[in-house]
């Protein structure tokens, strides 16, 4: 099935080395996305509009495609159903099978054809995929993989968006089947080191918001602490612990949200004493008062006992765009508030706007690259991947990356 000869890219084999015609291929991709609650659909379709360039490299091939939405216990914890809808309407010849790997998948994917797209149920919907991490072998002997394994020629990865993590779909088919990257991978490294950590122009500045608190907050420690950052804009849920690390008062109903409040406090304490030249502070936020948006100054926020902080504030917009147009470098993973909720997106809206006018631009997590797209704005590179891209540029071994590196050995 390999070709005769073959370059590794980056030490992993590629698409490119195999010969994909009329075989079974399974591919893991990263089509998580934002769903409205009430009428289960899907906010932006940016990760599925990625996936063109892999299906078109695969279009003689049977795929199936494996991934997750959600995470067990949350709201958007549901169904691929509407994913494969949505791949239907755009690429045609897409099925879904309520199933992961019992018979009724077992049998779509022995019926599929060449030039089809089988999408499978949500991975995580079975308790192997969020129990089982970092054992390689305990994840190759998963049920998921024993069972599909047999029925592939190849595996592809393509999930850049969870490349950061370690997880049966995600590692244990590259101990028992060929195994590649596929070209969202291909592409997301080949920028990552070509363009960003190969020659990072500077100053770097990093904009870190959303609301995933405790992979942000490792995530900007990294970063300060191997100097990859020359100034951070902090905002999202982390400017709360961080505000409360420089000595804000922010008030119980924006302690609120995050767990662990009180085990990070210290830890944000130690960080802005010792890095408070490089992070950069709100001065204001635009709180959420019965739906209105009521600007006020930090040091007022105890004065609001009842309305939680839901983006920043006018004046903080100014100060991170008068930072951001300067930058040699910029990087936004993650949004700086609710922006899908107006009038709370003002500071996602102006801060992407200020983007393009630094020397290389680049927009990761599929919240903030989906509201980029939707507003036409130019940035060099949307990341498909919030958290494994900023794992990526803190020189972090994304386990996705090490095991397809291991399989080409």
């Amino acid at each position: 099935m390999l070709v005769e000869e073959f370059n590794l890219k980056f030490g992993i084999k590629t698409l490119d080395d195999f010969d994909v015609k009329g075989k079974k291929v399974l591919v893991r991709v990263d089509i998580n996305s934002t769903i409205t609650r009430k009428e289960n659909k899907l906010m932006n379709l940016l990760r599925i509009e990625e996936l063109k360039v892999t299906l078109d490299a695969l279009k003689e091939a049977a795929v199936v495609l494996i991934a997750h939405q959600g995470r067990p216990g949350g709201k958007d914890f549901t169904s691929l159903a509407p994913h494969a809808e949505a791949m239907n309407k755009l690429y045609g010849k897409v099925k879904f099978v309520d199933d992961l790997y019992g018979s009724k998948a077992k049998d779509a994917i022995k019926s599929l054809k060449s030039g089809e797209v089988l999408v499978l149920e949500n991975v995580r919907f079975y308790a192997e995929e969020v129990k089982l991490k970092d054992d390689v072998d305990k994840m190759a002997g998963s049920h998921m993989v024993q069972e599909l394994a047999p029925l592939f020629d190849l595996y592809v990865n393509d999930a850049y968006g969870a490349a950061h993590r370690s997880a049966p779909s995600l590692i244990g088919f590259t101990k028992v089947l060929p195994s590649c990257m596929g070209k969202i991978l291909e592409r997301e490294v080949e920028t990552m080191e070509e363009n960003i950590l190969g020659a990072a122009q500077k100053p770097v500045i990093f904009v870190i918001g959303g609301a995933k608190v405790d992979t942000k907050f490792k995530v900007m420690k990294n970063l300060l602490e191997n100097n990859k950052a020359d100034k951070i804009l902090v905002c999202g849920l982390l400017q709360n612990i961080m505000l409360a690390g420089a000595g804000i008062e922010i008030g119980a109903i924006n302690k609120k949200p995050i767990k662990k409040f009180d085990e990070y406090i210290l830890t944000a304490k130690e960080i802005y004493d010792k890095y408070k030249d490089k992070i950069e502070l709100p001065v204001d936020l635009a709180l959420n008062i019965k739906g209105e948006r009521k600007e006020v100054g930090v040091n007022e926020l105890l004065s609001y006992p009842d309305d939680p902080s839901n983006d920043i504030g006018s004046k903080t917009i100014e100060k991170y765009k008068d930072i951001i147009t300067k930058a040699g470098t910029v990087v936004a993973n993650g949004p700086p508030g609710v922006f899908e909720v107006e009038p709370f997106h003002l500071g996602s809206k102006g801060l992407l706007e200020a983007m393009p006018k630094a020397k290389f631009s680049a927009v990761g997590g599929g919240e903030m690259g989906g509201y980029c797209q939707d507003l036409g704005i130019k940035i060099n590179f949307i990341s498909t991947g919030g958290g494994a891209m900023l794992d990526y540029l803190t020189g972090k071994k994304l386990p996705v990356i090490e095991a397809l590196e291991n399989a080409a050995k």
